[in-house]
């Protein structure tokens, strides 16, 4: 990891049971790392800071990340990108109080997209994040709802009140004998 300054060091509490991967033992303290790392390719690559959170443990010195510090990686792309993070499309979903279930039917959103968006494992497009953020609004959620309602059949009167809802073509002998040549033929 590259530094731009001096780690400083802080111990979790014991807030977290945390076990060493490489000896197994539960001595494991945290201190916070300021890292810079590379996202993109050629021209458009960009370093991001982050602050990350490196785990240490006190009985055979072995420092990793766990899965904090690729959220917070994660995260810091999404701000580099302009878009929302995990936890903020998972938050407008779980502030609409939906599964992600329906949640999917409402927004014709895939569940298995929602999943890859509010667990990190892709970054969503400029377009949806754009319909995502619109979605934080109440009343777009409102109207959505009223769209993905199933739609009840419409009551049906006397056969003869359909007459009005269909205009008749007239069509001339000359009409139907040059129509009744054309016939539908599998491609070969």
């Amino acid at each position: 990891m590259e530094s731009d300054h001096t780690a400083h060091s802080h111990d979790d509490g014991g807030n977290v049971d945390r076990t060493c991967p490489q000896c197994g033992e539960a001595s494991v303290t945290t201190f916070w790392h300021h890292d810079r790392f590379r996202y993109g390719t050629g021209d458009s690559a960009v370093d991001l800071p982050v602050d990350l959170p490196v785990r240490r443990c006190a009985s055979c010195s072995f420092e990793f990340l766990d899965h904090e510090g690729e959220r917070l990686r994660h995260e810091a792309v999404c701000r580099h990108l302009g878009v929302l993070t995990p936890a903020e499309v998972l938050g407008i979903r779980k502030r609409h109080g939906m599964a992600r279930a329906k949640f999917a039917r409402v927004t014709g959103f895939g569940e298995a997209t929602l999943n890859r968006w509010e667990n990190g494992l892709v970054i969503q497009n400029l377009a949806n994040d754009r319909y995502l953020r619109l979605l934080d609004k109440p009343w777009v959620v409102s109207v959505l709802k009223s769209l993905s309602a199933p739609k009840l059949a419409q009551p049906q009167g006397p056969a003869s009140s359909n007459l009005n809802k269909f205009r008749v073509l007239n069509v001339s002998e000359q009409q139907r004998r040059s129509q009744s040549g054309f016939r539908l033929r599998l491609a070969s």
